[in-house]
């Protein structure tokens, strides 16, 4: 019966702790996505003959919706690049940089998307999508009003604001994400998270982390998005 080897429990939380606490600017990547990193929740399984095999962990079904209150489930992203980050809507730190820079590359998404020309193949699909920390304060109106301020319109699916039960969000962004979220009183508006984006490829495997407070770090978000879609339409 394969076991997954200690190593690769190891690796885990390391990133783990680096993602919740490391500032610096992530290094650029080369200039293929074939040279991105797999970063992510992984099992290396090993067999009675010796042979190894890398198991990534499935995105887990929790409870959520979207910031219309309709019901959301993670199988619905499948097959599609995402950006993902949490945040809380009252956060007065260092949501409101991230929303701003999230807001603009949802923005250049959407200006991109309109130039594709109805001829051509069509691109892999992009979705953002932002977990709340705090959804007892951030309702689904709260989202919407949100989302609306920032330039989502109500018939756009491409920006998702969800919400669920604050511990299944939480446990989502340590165990699956490797993000710190959590409540913390001593924190600016009561709680502690991660100012990471991520970029998940369509096989749900992350592929790269990004400082979300830095638009320099986005401009290489921006670029590496493209290259994912390009690596992925060819297959």
């Amino acid at each position: 019966m394969p076991k997954p080897s200690l190593f690769c429990l190891i690796t885990g939380l390391t990133f783990a702790l680096l993602a919740g606490c490391n500032t610096d600017k992530p290094k650029d990547h080369n200039n293929t996505s074939s040279d991105f990193p797999i970063l992510g929740p992984m099992e290396i399984m090993e067999s009675e003959d010796g042979r190894s095999d890398t198991v990534f962990r499935e995105l887990p079904e929790i409870a959520l919706e979207d910031q219309y209150g309709v019901a959301f489930h993670h199988d619905s992203l499948k097959g599609q690049i995402r950006v993902v980050d949490f945040f809380f809507a009252s956060c007065p730190g260092i949501c409101i940089d991230m929303s701003r820079n999230l807001a603009k590359l949802y923005s250049q998404a959407q200006k991109s998307a309109s130039r594709i020309p109805s001829d051509g193949p069509p691109p892999i699909g992009l979705r953002f999508v932002s977990y709340t920390i705090d959804p007892h304060r951030d309702t689904r109106e709260v989202l919407a009003e949100y989302a609306e301020r920032h330039g989502v319109k109500p018939s756009s699916r491409q920006w998702l604001l969800l919400r669920g039960k604050e511990e299944e969000i939480h446990r989502l962004a340590e165990q699956y994400y490797l993000l710190s979220a959590g409540a913390d009183r001593s924190a600016p508006g009561g709680f502690l998270h991660s100012g990471q984006f991520l970029l998940i490829d369509p096989k749900g495997r992350i592929r790269g982390l990004y400082d979300g407070t830095q638009w320099a770090d986005c401009e290489i978000l921006q670029r590496d998005i493209a290259l994912l879609q390009e690596e992925f339409r060819n297959r």
